[in-house]
């Protein structure tokens, strides 16, 4: 541990982080603690403190971007955590694909070490030093000395929450770590066993709470109005506030009553999330966060800097082109042209996931068939009828495509390519086209060399949508479909229902509500439809699930179209034959061992340590 610790904290790494730092402030970071850093002179002056403590969002050398999803994104493997998963296929197979099958090692470096000059997936270096500069500011708050009450409230709060944040996230990742609340020196003892999930959790949630409370002093439960002038244009709109401490604490205890970290099904530590996401949903209310409309959904993730559904998001400020490196994992090489771009590539185990308009489910062959049986659904006719998420969400054929046309997404009766097609492989090792017959755009729109080349592209880190779904799944489990959290006005139902009228979903069918166990498969699939390609919750949720096993040992599937000479019938009314089939087999999924429920740490580092052993599965 101290390898980890000690090697990527020292204060000469953090000097290039205080940009806009009076030059006297540089000569101080630039020196390490031993050789006699004056830390009065940086903490006791609020433009210093604060240009330091800025650094854990926009520092050169680390900041905690490399957890937020668009960032990950610029990977250069060009996949997703999604793409782990069995959700996508991603076009290019490199370090992703073993991945996704088990090979542990593939995925060490990209994910967690990498610290190129992309600087885009160093997680674990990086979010250990955020760590450090939080607990310097906690420790040093009492210097400063010229800053107003408010200012010097928020970024004390800011301080707890960036710590909560981090070990949050590399709990996601890694499982139970030490949980790291002071500035560690030379003299102390480095090599922390870990904690319980529950006992580690528990101190992430009691760090936000602690930021929620300081940032309720402070009059920072949002940093703009709630309408009116300077709604969602603060200069300071990228912090958290609190009301996305609550959140993200509500999130942190979803993931602690979850089977993963509660394999004896404690019920009290549902009902502990549920009251705590009921707090949060409050919260967020009544300082007027509201889901958007069904026709603004999509400025949750382009087109619009910020909205008012986002509790917490990162935007990049400013337009995005089609070929930037955040994007290539995103953005195929067909919307591209770009040898070095991926592409998310739905398969039809997520296309599934969408239900009829009507509410019907699709997931199973029953399923599907109860749904034609009804006139719900046709599968030669699949794209009609669906939930309206989906054609945000889906590229298929024969979807408009701005400067595409209809998308051309099929193959001929000959086997032969038809002019323009989406599917055209290029020559070279990495082919860049879907092998599903699907692409993604849930993230980037329009976005391409022939649509819209540059766009305002946006993550919505947690936003309203999430805090009703954590609170429906917590609910359900503690109380039932039809129960609410001491103090809600709430059902778990009504809270899932809410996020399915907003887009002109009907309420879950009356057979999915007579209990929990009725409820819960809904409640998993209503949260992979709203939230998916969002980053890491879908691959958080099926492995806090305990799903993951018997997900990774699925057949992923396309849907091979084909274009008929005889065009329209009875049988194939789009003129299409649409037919399931199994992905190669160098794009499958497997569950190699237990071990797949976190991502490793480095073998160097794990040798380092007597007393923390990160997960037994290795």
């Amino acid at each position: 541990m101290k390898h980890i610790l000690t090697k990527v904290l020292s204060w000469a790494m953090l000097a290039a982080v205080a940009a806009g730092s009076t030059s006297c402030l540089n000569e101080y970071l630039d020196k390490a603690p031993d050789a006699g850093l004056d830390e009065k002179e940086v903490f006791s002056k609020y433009a210093n403190f604060k240009s330091y403590f800025d650094a854990v969002y926009n520092g050169a050398n680390f900041n905690i971007k490399v957890h937020y999803p668009q960032w990950f994104a610029g990977n250069n493997q060009k996949f997703t955590m999604e793409g782990l998963t069995d959700l996508c296929d991603m076009t290019r197979i490199q370090r992703c694909q073993p991945g996704k099958q088990g090979d542990g090692s593939t995925v060490i470096y990209a994910v967690g070490y990498n610290s190129d000059a992309s600087s885009k997936t160093a997680k674990v270096p990086y979010s250990w030093k955020s760590i450090r500069v939080a607990n310097m500011a906690i420790r040093n708050i009492d210097m400063l000395q010229d800053a107003t009450d408010r200012e010097k409230k928020d970024l004390l709060a800011q301080a707890y929450f960036v710590r909560a944040y981090c070990h949050f996230e590399l709990f996601r990742l890694y499982g139970s770590l030490p949980y790291i609340d002071k500035v560690m020196g030379s003299e102390d003892e480095w090599d922390l066993p870990r904690l319980s999930d529950y006992d580690m959790l528990q101190r992430v949630a009691a760090d936000f709470q602690t930021a929620a409370d300081i940032f309720d002093e402070a009059g920072l439960m949002r940093r703009d109005p709630a309408s009116g002038s300077g709604h969602l244009s603060a200069s300071d709109q990228d912090k958290p506030n609190g009301v996305t401490a609550l959140a993200m604490k509500g999130r942190a205890l979803l993931y602690a009553a979850s089977p993963l970290s509660n394999p004896g099904n404690d019920i009290a530590r549902w009902q502990e999330a549920a009251e705590a996401n009921w707090t949060a949903l409050k919260s967020a209310l009544d300082y007027g966060y509201l889901l958007l409309a069904k026709d603004k959904y999509t400025d949750n993730f382009y087109g619009t800097k910020y909205t008012n559904e986002q509790l917490w998001a990162y935007t990049s400020g400013s337009t995005t082109n089609y070929n930037n490196d955040r994007v290539q994992a995103f953005v195929p090489y067909c919307f591209s042209n770009n040898a070095f771009s991926s592409g998310q590539c739905p398969t039809q185990n997520f296309v599934d996931k969408f239900e009829t308009a009507g509410g019907w489910p699709l997931n199973t062959p029953e399923e599907r068939a109860a749904a034609t049986a009804a006139g719900q659904y046709n599968e030669q006719n699949p794209y009609t009828n669906r939930d309206p998420r989906f054609d945000v969400v889906v590229i298929y054929n024969q979807k408009p495509v701005q400067g595409y046309g209809n998308a051309s997404i099929y193959v001929n009766e000959d086997g032969s390519l038809p002019s323009g097609s989406l599917i055209q492989k290029r020559s070279g090792s990495e082919d860049g086209v879907s092998e599903t017959f699907y692409y993604e755009q849930k993230r980037t729109g329009a976005l391409s060399n022939k649509g819209v080349q540059n766009l305002l592209l946006t993550d919505p880190i947690i936003r309203l949508a999430e805090v009703y779904l954590n609170y429906a799944e917590a609910a359900n489990e503690a109380y039932g479909p039809d129960g609410q959290a001491p103090g809600a006005t709430m059902t778990a139902l009504q809270a899932l229902n809410t996020v399915r009228d907003r887009v002109g979903m009907p309420a879950v069918l009356d057979t999915y509500t007579t209990d929990k166990k009725a409820l819960r498969p809904r409640i998993k699939n209503e949260r992979t439809v709203e939230l998916c390609f969002e980053g890491y919750h879908y691959y958080c949720d099926i492995r806090r699930w305990k799903d993951a096993p018997s997900i990774h040992r699925t057949r992923l599937m396309g849907m091979r179209v084909t274009k008929l000479n005889a065009g329209a019938t009875a049988q194939y009314p789009t003129g299409f034959r649409y037919e399931r089939f199994e992905l190669p087999s160098n794009r499958q999924i497997a569950w190699k061992n237990d071990g797949m429920y976190y991502v490793q740490f480095q073998t160097s580092d794990l040798l380092k340590m007597k007393n923390y052993v990160p997960n037994e599965a290795w």
